[in-house]
């Protein structure tokens, strides 16, 4: 009762409102900033410490200094200056000393030891600021009262500290804060019910109150600045910190180069749609979408022009889709589209054409004229599956059968395209364990003069026979062995094969044997030759390599290099396939060819064909104007040999004049020819 008494009858409520007020937002304030100290480590919890215990200690101080000035005595007042910035001090560094000692983690009761501290500071600050409040009468102390406001003090402040740190999140904050609030107002007004001052007879006058008035409300400005500056540093860090974790964010879900969306974005979006698929039944398209001739760009202009390359490309796809779709860049010029809603054929196949369009469209960069394509694939949910990989995987496999489609198209997933799949990795498996194994064999095709009577030269094909599928064409395995890195090493075994059975022929008899174009730019190459040569004995005059014009597409100057390495040491060089690619004139000038060979296309449609014959004779007369041999593939019937010879080809080669044999039966066969001869 006496407490309530001292509050309500020895103070002015005014500033008894003003100190409560700045108590609770203090201690609001306050809180907020020491959980932030908490969390900290190293210079940053030293910062945040020292802002907390400022502003909590301003507060206790301000609330103390304030309701002291409101406290109602009829006798002369004044006050001490030293001693009342002594309590300020002694607020703000009792306050430091107990988050110090609160947020020591390897100690179990580090809070309550803090808290204890904390309270401890606050009886400190707030009977130092009375001994600085100087009454011109007789003094009188409770000392019951003052035991049981610094405990009261002690144990409501263990509380809020232990409350902020060991309490559930919701509402952590704000009880801690009113239980710091209720410690500060507690102390004060318990032991001001510990103080009584009587009057000096003759000296009735009481405190000056619009001095004190005066003096609360600067003190309650100050304070307020004090508080507000807390407050308002706590949510500027709490905003860069919030704008660090946005863009942190931003960079761990975009990609850096294109800022589409990266694997990671991708992958959530997409199982969140499959997710919603299941509960709600909305539909939607997965687009897959590679780069054609994408890698020629930053070979030939270099890796910035291919950056640049993936920027403008990534724009156009933004512009390609619907508004709200997902565009992703989920590898080196890999990308994926979520179309959401959509679940029509129609529309899903306008997507696409519109994607391959855009991107087809040409480009200048680093001022040179940059054009390539797309290639798509399409898997639509829930016709082609409802889990993420399962869609994924079905999109890839389109796109694999876009890319194998000739590229600059799409392909919606079908189930077949699974077989094709399935076939070609076991294709795969079984390659690389054919070359562990040399299960390839080599068969010999003849090649005739032009009357098809002489044999003057072999060609060197290939062949292999799976395990589990059987007989599998080259234009099947090749590729695959190009791919998968194998080419080189079956070329250099084929290449001590042929010329070893070469060397048993009649020295006039040719070998020729085809060279890939991932060999050709191999550097290697050269060497592989030479050894060969060497070690069967065969003389380099005798080997004719065969390239085709799209090895010299992918990169003319190394290709130029290498085959200039070869033509050194005697071996020929010929230009396979001749009509059916660029058929570059440049080539036949720019690199060391002596052969020209008619690709079959052409002579298979002899001689009723007007523009496959117009296409043949023009070859043979370049060649014999150019002084290089002419020999015409794929002879099947006598009308064509017969025009073929016409027309002054050198050397024919078809089923007609002989097919592909093993070496013993080609051998059989140039003993027959002997022999007749």
């Amino acid at each position: 009762m006496r407490v309530i008494s001292c509050v309500v009858h020895d103070h002015n409520l005014w500033f008894v409102m003003v100190a409560a007020i700045l108590c609770v937002t203090g201690s609001l304030v306050a809180t907020t900033l020491i959980r932030r100290t908490f969390l900290e480590q190293g210079v940053s919890k030293a910062h945040w410490c020292f802002l907390s215990a400022f502003v909590a200690g301003g507060a206790t101080w301000a609330t103390h200094f304030i309701a002291m000035l409101g406290y109602q005595v009829p006798a002369p007042v004044t006050l001490d200056g030293p001693l009342t910035v002594s309590s300020a001090l002694i607020a703000v560094g009792g306050i430091g000393a107990g988050l110090e000692i609160a947020s020591i983690r390897r100690f179990r009761f580090a809070p309550i030891f803090g808290g204890a501290t904390i309270g401890l500071a606050i009886a400190s600050m707030h009977y130092t600021g009375m001994f600085a409040y100087r009454a011109d009468g007789a003094v009188r102390w409770d000392v019951g009262y003052i035991i049981a406001s610094i405990v009261l003090t002690v144990i409501l402040s263990a509380l809020a500290v232990w409350r902020l740190q060991n309490g559930a999140e919701k509402g952590r904050t704000v009880q801690a804060g009113l239980l710091l609030a209720l410690a500060i107002v507690g102390l004060h007004f318990t032991g001001m019910a510990a103080f009584t001052v009587t009057p000096m007879p003759g000296f009735s006058q009481g405190a000056d109150s619009e001095a004190f008035a005066t003096m609360a409300a600067a003190i309650g400005l100050v304070t307020s600045l004090i508080v507000g500056t807390g407050l308002s540093s706590y949510f500027l860090e709490r905003k860069t910190r919030s704008d660090g974790e946005t863009r942190i964010a931003h960079i761990a879900m975009h990609d850096a180069l294109t800022d589409l969306a990266n694997r990671r974005q991708f992958t959530e979006a997409l199982e969140s749609e499959c997710a919603k698929l299941k509960k709600y039944g909305r539909p939607f398209t997965l687009l897959m979408v590679d780069l054609d001739r994408f890698k020629p760009i930053n070979d030939t202009l270099g890796h910035p022009a291919g950056d640049e390359v993936l920027r403008r490309v990534s724009r156009r796809l933004l512009v390609a889709v619907r508004r709200g779709d997902i565009v992703a860049r989920i590898g080196g010029d890999e990308f994926a589209i979520i179309s959401f809603g959509v679940s029509d054929a129609t529309q899903a196949q306008s997507i696409a054409e519109r994607i391959i369009e855009l991107v087809s469209r040409p480009m200048i960069v680093q001022d040179s004229v940059v054009e390539i394509s797309a290639s798509v694939g399409v898997a639509v949910a829930p016709q082609h599956g409802t889990e993420p990989d399962q869609l994924t995987k079905h999109a890839d496999v389109a796109l694999y059968s876009a890319k194998q489609s000739g590229k600059h198209t799409y392909r919606f997933f079908e189930p077949s395209l699974m077989l094709a799949i399935q076939r070609r990795r076991t294709l795969e498996a079984s390659l690389r364990r054919a070359c562990m194994r040399d299960e390839f064999r080599i068969v010999y095709q003849p090649v005739f003069n032009s009357d098809g009577t002489e044999i003057c030269a072999a060609e060197a094909l290939l062949r292999w026979t799976c395990p589990e599928r059987g007989e599998i064409a080259p234009s099947e395995f090749i590729p695959i062995a190009e791919e998968q890195g194998l080419v080189s090493r079956i070329g250099a075994t084929v290449l001590r094969q042929t010329c070893l059975d070469a060397a048993s022929w009649p020295d006039h008899i040719g070998l020729a044997v085809n060279v890939s174009p991932i060999q050709l730019l191999d550097p290697r190459l050269p060497q592989t030759v030479r050894q060969a040569l060497e070690g069967a004995g065969l003389s380099p005059h005798r080997l004719e390599l065969e390239i085709t014009e799209t090895a010299l597409l992918q990169n003319d100057e190394a290709a130029l290099k290498v085959l200039n390495q070869i033509r050194e040491t005697g071996v020929r060089i010929s230009l396979d396939d001749f009509g059916t690619g660029y058929s570059s004139l440049s080539y036949l000038h720019r690199f060391p060819i002596s052969r020209i060979k008619i690709d079959k296309s052409f002579v298979q449609k002899l001689p009723d064909d007007a523009g496959s014959a117009s296409i043949v004779k023009a070859i043979a007369q370049l060649g014999a104007s150019l002084n290089l041999e002419i020999t015409a593939e794929g002879i099947e019937t006598s009308s064509q040999l017969n025009f073929i010879r016409e027309y002054g080809c050198d050397h024919v080669q078809g089923f007609l004049t002989g097919r592909p044999v093993s070496n013993e039966a080609f051998i059989g066969l140039m003993t027959r020819d002997s022999v007749s001869a």
